[in-house]
């Protein structure tokens, strides 16, 4: 059964967020003035800035395609599919056991971009 706290005790806690959002907030200001400094003496325009600010965004970690799918690359006739990336799966490695060839389950589009990265 969950613990109820008192309402004195979520006060407290209220309190405590408060602060330790206040402290964030000035830490904050304090960087942008910083920042506005900077701008100031190195004589950059808002062009500037705004550009500055929409390559950042480009460049962020884990690219440009993060959270996108990846194509196919591998498929056989049962519906099994594989994106080429990561451990091989158990189909496949089946498949190559059995004296199959990776290559033979190439998809039509992969095949060009395979052919390309030999």
């Amino acid at each position: 059964m969950p613990r109820i706290k008192s309402l004195s005790a979520i006060h407290a806690q209220i309190r405590a967020l408060q602060k330790r959002a206040a402290t964030i907030e000035a830490r904050a200001d304090k960087k942008i003035t910083e920042l506005v400094a900077l701008i100031q003496r190195h004589g950059l325009s808002l062009g500037d800035w705004k550009r500055a600010v929409s390559l950042s965004k480009t460049r962020t970690r884990g690219g440009s395609r993060k959270g996108k799918r990846v194509p196919v690359k591998y498929a056989d006739d049962k519906g099994n599919k594989w994106t080429g990336r990561g451990r091989p799966p158990l189909w496949l490695v089946a498949a190559e056991k059995a004296g199959k060839k990776r290559d033979s389950f190439l998809v039509k589009g992969a095949v060009k971009t395979a052919k390309a990265a030999k």
